[in-house]
């Protein structure tokens, strides 16, 4: 399983957060065209930036070996790609991107929205109202 996580901006949070079907399409379509200067310049203004190796590498330091605690490849799970507002996830399981992932990105005051690559698991993880994962 492969899943974008976008940091949100607080105000459109505010706004969509009940449109989920609106921001996920909007997701799809950025991942289709990823050369979209129109996209491109929407993303910019929708997303917060957020190095999400960097807070990861905080919420676990106080863990011996942070590598082996959360990039195991072992376990199957890493983050691919790590952008300015958003980063590629893969894990085996929604369990394990709820253990892994997900989980910790609830100790943030940043909203994120999650869209599975397949499509079928969409969502907030926000502080404006806990709520899971969609499918």
């Amino acid at each position: 399983m492969q899943f974008a996580v976008y940091a949100i901006k607080k105000e459109v949070t505010e706004q969509y957060y009940y449109k989920v079907d609106i921001l996920k399409k909007f997701f799809e379509e950025c991942r289709n065209f990823p050369h979209s200067h129109v996209y491109k310049k929407q993303l910019d203004y929708i997303t917060n930036h957020f190095s999400f190796i960097e807070w990861l590498k905080n919420i676990y330091s106080s863990q011996a070996n942070f590598n082996s605690q959360l990039f195991d490849c072992i376990r199957n799970y890493d983050i691919l790609e790590d952008k300015k507002c958003c980063c590629l996830f893969q894990c085996d399981s929604l369990w394990q991107a709820e253990r892994v992932l997900f989980q910790p990105l609830r100790m943030c005051d940043q909203s994120f929205f999650i869209v599975e690559e397949s499509g079928e698991h969409y969502g907030w993880i926000s502080p404006f109202i806990r709520q899971r994962l969609l499918s």
